[in-house]
């Protein structure tokens, strides 16, 4: 990632910044909204993601550290991320496994959980409420660089 961060240096204007946006290395509330009403059906968290989220975090504070980047300005907020449905939810999370797992073993950790909480939003889902969606709630880092 420090490569990758130190090449986008080099294409940047003078004038240019680097916006990096990144999840924070939490595990994200997935909840179930039934009109005003809130249930919390429990945390995502997927170890692979954490420690890319966490290697992300560490690139950042080394190029910083090196001098080729000064953080203008930087802040969290909440990403969200809506479904419909709880098929909608299984398909997207299982996707992003595939898509996003470093290796077999990473992949094979992941599931398991993610079952078990698809499962409890299910659950707590009633059967055709029509104003029932699922959010995951993902902590997320943004900031915005200069080059020095």
């Amino acid at each position: 990632m420090v490569h990758a961060l130190e090449e986008i240096r080099h294409l940047l204007k003078p004038t240019g910044r680097l916006i990096d946006i990144h999840p924070v290395a939490i595990p994200s509330p997935l909840e179930v909204h039934q009109g005003r009403k809130i249930i919390l059906a429990g945390n995502l968290s997927v170890r692979q993601w954490c420690v890319d989220f966490q290697e992300a975090d560490k690139a950042l504070t080394t190029i910083v550290e090196r001098g080729l980047f000064a953080v203008e300005r930087e802040d969290v907020f909440d990403s969200l991320t809506h479904y419909g449905s709880i098929a909608e939810l299984r398909k997207s999370l299982k996707e992003s496994i595939d898509k996003f797992a470093r290796d077999v073993q990473s992949a094979v950790e992941a599931v398991p959980d993610i079952e078990a909480l698809t499962a409890r939003a299910e659950e707590l889902m009633p059967m055709k409420a029509k104003d029932t969606e699922l959010i995951i709630r993902e902590r997320t880092h943004i900031s915005r660089l200069a080059p020095i």
